[in-house]
């Protein structure tokens, strides 16, 4: 599984707007033996996030989470002999209501995040995957134990009502593809 997770990395290598200390990052924590998921070990392990984007209408799709109290792109934790491509088709089902077929879905960065400061959970530090799936704009069954309310937003819309830096940033690098 190390190696999948290796790849993906490679993928953003040498993208200018990927910042190399997080790529160098992720490659030591994956050759790590502490584990890549939280069944492997409960306080760092890996995500993947995942942005549905219209490019027509240049519109995300966020969702209000209640855990997080903050307007942010759905995902979640990398299960166990799981891609973290893999984990985007599930959560996608899970959280939106939606089986992805056809879609183009495309790594286009990483980060680490901080979640020690959540007393909901044991999650000390995430190690993210962040996708974008090109999808028409479409009404998404949203997951209503994940989500007060989701919706579409416009770039702007969506920097707006990201509270998150890193979330907001990442929301925003929709731009550059």
């Amino acid at each position: 599984m190390k190696t999948v997770f290796t790849n993906e990395v490679f993928k953003l290598k040498n993208k200018p707007h990927v910042d190399k200390k997080t790529v160098n990052a992720f490659l030591g924590r994956i050759e790590s033996d502490k584990g890549l998921t939280k069944e492997q070990n409960k306080f760092e392990h890996f995500c993947s996030f995942f942005l549905p984007f219209d490019t027509e209408s240049q519109s995300v799709y966020l969702g209000h989470h209640i855990k997080a109290d903050d307007w942010i792109p759905p995902g979640g934790h990398i299960k166990l002999e799981e891609t973290p491509v893999q984990t985007v088709y599930r959560e996608f089902a899970e959280e939106l209501g939606h089986k992805l077929t056809n879609e183009p879905i495309e790594l286009f960065d990483l980060s680490i995040k901080d979640v020690s400061g959540n007393p909901q959970h044991q999650c000390r530090r995430h190690y993210d995957f962040w996708y974008v799936v090109h999808i028409l704009k479409i009404d998404f069954q949203f997951d209503r134990v994940e989500f007060y309310d989701a919706g579409w937003f416009t770039l702007p819309e969506a920097k707006k009502k990201t509270k998150l830096k890193l979330y907001n940033n990442n929301i925003q690098k929709l731009k550059l593809l």
